[in-house]
């Protein structure tokens, strides 16, 4: 029997379509689903009390970071590992105490990270994260919020910050093409970061296609949990190389926060609701089921 979510609260969001991948990286596609709104849910009165502060709040309190760009010397928290596939990424370097320079062409006249395909925003990275290739801002921002400890943070990924830090922080990701939060001062708020996340995650394509999510959600019904992990499994597996990483490496992100969830009051319901309109297109809900299953046998899927 399916679980009720209705009651859990979701972040405020507007999704947008997917995009076909083109061979040329940077060459832009038809949308292959519709825009939509998605649904929204009762908040609990911190976050009601947080995004009233954010309307608000006026232009004159936008943070003015330090930027450091992409050509710029950067000291990484996390260097990069040898590549998982047979593209060659543009730095490869095993030591952890290493100083490196990426050097990355973007292209001229485009947006540098929201908006791009999957394909794109991986091509694009020099960067992995814990061993996973990642986009430069996921990479970005789960060592920034590794640094500060943020996954015991409470509301972590369900609170919001104010919308003119985050508009700041999605104009200069965008111009630059990366931004080294560590190196700001002063530094941006966890709840800043993260809401710029998941705004990234609903501005590319999916990481789950509309496809996908129904093969899914009809196998949400299958009352035996072998075969279900089993058939789950063979759908994660035959997503592209770049997806799957994105998935992995947010699932067991997600995991670490579930291992603080008393500290930071989150569960396996309200991560579901969340991220269910982030990583696929779901107006309605109806997903919720697929993202709640992922984070049950997260260490089956993801661990293994």
């Amino acid at each position: 029997m399916s679980q009720d979510y209705s009651s859990i609260p979701a972040d405020e969001i507007t999704l947008n379509g997917h995009i076909q991948i083109s061979t040329n990286p940077f060459e832009k596609e038809p949308l292959k689903t519709p825009r939509s709104s998605t649904y929204t849910s009762k908040k609990e009165d911190d976050e009601e009390k947080l995004l009233s502060n954010e309307e608000e709040e006026e232009e004159s309190t936008v943070i003015q970071p330090t930027f450091m760009s992409a050509s710029q010397t950067i000291k990484q928290p996390n260097s990069p590992s040898p590549p998982l596939n047979s593209w060659k990424p543009l730095v490869e370097d095993e030591d952890e105490d290493a100083d490196f320079h990426p050097v990355i062409d973007f292209p001229l006249n485009q947006p540098k990270c929201f908006g791009l395909t999957i394909d794109q925003s991986s091509k694009l990275s020099p960067f992995y994260y814990n061993g996973m290739k990642v986009p430069i801002i996921m990479y970005r921002c789960f060592t920034y919020l590794d640094e500060l400890e943020a996954f015991k943070e409470v509301g972590i990924f369900r609170l919001s910050s104010v919308k003119s830090e985050i508009n700041q922080l999605e104009k200069s990701f965008n111009e630059l093409g990366d931004l080294n939060f560590l190196s700001m001062n002063p530094k941006p708020n966890v709840h800043a970061i993260t809401t710029l996340f998941k705004r990234w995650l609903r501005s590319n394509e999916k990481i789950l296609n509309d496809e996908e999510c129904n093969q899914l959600l009809q196998l949400t019904k299958i009352h035996s949990h072998d075969i279900r992990i089993r058939e789950f499994n063979s759908i994660l597996k035959s997503l592209p190389f770049a997806n799957f990483q994105i998935i992995k490496c947010l699932f067991l992100y997600l995991d670490k926060v579930l291992n603080y969830s008393l500290e930071n009051k989150n569960s396996i319901d309200s991560l579901a609701m969340l991220f269910s309109a982030n990583i696929t297109n779901d107006p309605s809900g109806k997903n919720v089921k697929i993202l709640a299953d992922l984070l049950i046998d997260r260490e089956t899927y993801f661990k293994s």
